[in-house]
């Protein structure tokens, strides 16, 4: 990809310049069939118990949190927001021995709803949503992954999934840390979408307002541009600049 992946500090989405279909357009969705293929086969050949499952932990501790829910409750909701056509199911799956009491609930657009559904037309376990209705309530897990700084009105978001009444939220590569919120441009293909960059106090600040306390945070070790590194921002002032995303887990603050 040649030049910046973001562009431009802005105080607000609207002042962010839009182009392209982003998310919705066939781009993402033809690269979103392939990387679902490729973790299915990935779970599916992971049959052994005493081999190593996916993810490792630098892609997220989804599993973590679902395998201890799991084992207390004897079952597990979780509702991905965000959460494309169902990336984080089948690393899940190749990780805990009873993934059939696991129901993966995703939220996203029309266009990734109605891929996803095809997709997962034979797994009854996981299903897609455009809205988050009535249904989705008392998820155990709400996560996102990779998928809140891409939502205009973030705070109202979280406030709407916390009125849900998960017993845990999970924020896997989230761009937060020591700096001002400011929006951004981000390229993608051709499209140009609005991100917001987080000051960290903020949103655990917000997560806190709606009764739920930051238990775990760490450093997101992900690839970008081909390598682990920090979020690739040197056309960006020191002070805007994120590093490495991190990993939220919150719980709520009443949970035994």
């Amino acid at each position: 990809m040649k030049g910046p992946i973001w562009e431009g500090v802005y105080a607000s989405f609207a002042e962010v310049p839009v182009t392209g279909p982003g998310f919705a357009g066939d781009t993402w969705i033809t690269r979103g069939q392939e990387k679902l293929a490729a973790l299915r086969e990935a779970a599916q050949s992971a049959s052994d118990q005493h081999a190593p499952g996916q993810p490792g932990y630098a892609e997220g501790l989804l599993p973590v949190v679902a395998a201890l829910t799991l084992a207390r409750e004897g079952s597990v909701r979780i509702l991905d927001f965000g959460g494309g056509l169902g990336f984080a199911y089948y690393p899940l799956l190749s990780t805990l021995p009873d993934s059939a009491r696991v129901q993966f609930q995703i939220v996203e657009g029309q266009a990734v709803c109605r891929a996803g559904r095809e997709s997962f037309a034979s797994v009854p376990q996981v299903s897609f949503h455009e809205s988050l209705g009535p249904e989705l309530a008392g998820p155990d897990i709400a996560h996102f992954g990779s998928s809140l700084h891409y939502i205009e009105d973030w705070r109202g978001l979280l406030t709407t999934i916390c009125a849900l009444g998960p017993e845990a939220l999970l924020l896997t590569d989230l761009p937060a840390g020591d700096i001002p919120t400011y929006a951004s441009a981000q390229e993608y293909y051709g499209s140009k979408l609005p991100v917001w960059f987080f000051n960290l106090s903020e949103v655990t600040e917000v997560l806190r307002g709606q009764g739920y306390a930051l238990r775990l945070r760490c450093a997101h070790m992900a690839p970008r541009l081909g390598k682990v590194q920090p979020l690739p921002q040197d056309n960006f002032e020191p002070h805007h600049r994120v590093g490495h995303t991190c990993t939220l887990l919150c719980t709520r603050e009443d949970a035994p």
